[in-house]
C-alpha cells in the first residue's frame, strides 16, 4: 500500500494504523511526483490518496495516472470531499471515499473491501 499524504503526522499515523491491521506500507508519498515515482518503483496493490498535496496538485491527478498507467486503484481520503467532481469519480474509480479524521474501524471495513475487490480481478 501506498499513502499520499502531504502531512507527515497524518501519514506516520496512517502507516502506523495500516501496519497495525497486518497491511504492509511501501512507501509516503507528500507530492504527486513521488506519489508517481514510488509507485513506478515499488507497484503497490492499493494507494490512499489525498486531495490536497504538498506540491500543489491534486491528488485526483494522481490516483488518475495510478489507475491508467499502472492499474493501481485508490482510496481517496480529505477533509473536503467536496472537491471531488463527477468527471473525477468516474475516471478514477476508487475503492472508497474517505473523510478525515479517519479511524481504525472504517480502515478495516475498506480495507477488506479492497481486498476483496483485488482479488476479484
Amino acid at each position: 500500500m501506498l499513502i499520499v499524504e502531504d502531512n507527515v503526522f497524518i501519514a506516520l499515523d496512517l502507516e502506523a494504523q495500516i501496519m497495525d491491521m497486518g497491511h504492509a506500507v511501501v512507501g509516503l508519498a507528500a507530492t504527486a511526483k513521488a506519489a508517481i515515482e514510488t509507485s513506478r518503483r515499488t507497484r503497490p496493490d492499493v494507494a490512499i490518496v489525498d486531495l490536497q498535496l504538498a506540491d500543489g496538485s491534486r491528488g485526483q491527478d494522481v490516483a488518475l495516472v495510478l489507475r491508467e498507467e499502472m492499474q493501481i486503484p485508490s482510496i481517496i481520503v480529505s477533509g473536503s470531499l467536496h472537491q471531488v467532481t463527477e468527471a473525477d469519480m468516474a475516471a478514477i474509480r476508487p475503492l472508497a471515499m474517505l473523510s478525515k479524521p479517519l479511524f481504525p474501524e472504517e480502515l478495516r471495513q475498506v480495507f477488506a473491501g479492497a481486498c476483496a475487490s483485488r482479488s476479484a480481478v
